[in-house]
């Protein structure tokens, strides 16, 4: 099984697809693409197109399911309308569930549960594999 961790920031969603090995060891899987750009959220093309590209993106890499970090929905640190619109979308890629992790599970998951991360894992990458990650461990 492959689950494609996601993180969503701004106007793009960064993504990292997870997978175990024979041995259960959680790796990642070397993508050409790492993040896909909403460029117009008013744009009905822009959205079509943005929807299509995660189609590709899950049908090019075999995922299963998305993995989505959660946003606060309102107060000081609320994701912005985009944001949702992206997250929205992520939802309606066919053939794939999509699950919600918790920041504060994501942070103790990560503290007691992942020994090490991949080599040369992007910074910007972190959070959607850990979302991944836990996704793909706690099922």
């Amino acid at each position: 099984m492959r689950v494609c961790g996601c993180e969503i920031s701004a106007q793009e969603v960064r993504l990292a697809v997870v997978y175990f090995d024979d041995e259960g060891k959680i790796l990642k899987l070397p993508l050409k693409i790492t993040r896909i750009e909403l460029k117009d959220d008013t744009s009905e093309a822009d959205l079509r197109s943005f929807l299509a590209s995660l189609h590709e993106f899950a049908r090019d890499n075999d995922v299963e399911t998305f993995a989505i970090k959660s946003r606060a929905r309102k107060g000081k640190m609320a994701g912005g309308a985009v944001s949702f619109k992206i997250e929205t979308l992520i939802q309606l890629v066919e053939g794939c569930d999509t699950k919600f992790v918790n920041p504060v599970a994501l942070s103790h998951f990560a503290k007691k549960e992942v020994k090490e991360y991949p080599e040369k894992l992007l910074v910007y990458l972190k959070n959607a594999f850990l979302a991944g990650a836990y996704a793909l461990t706690k099922g």
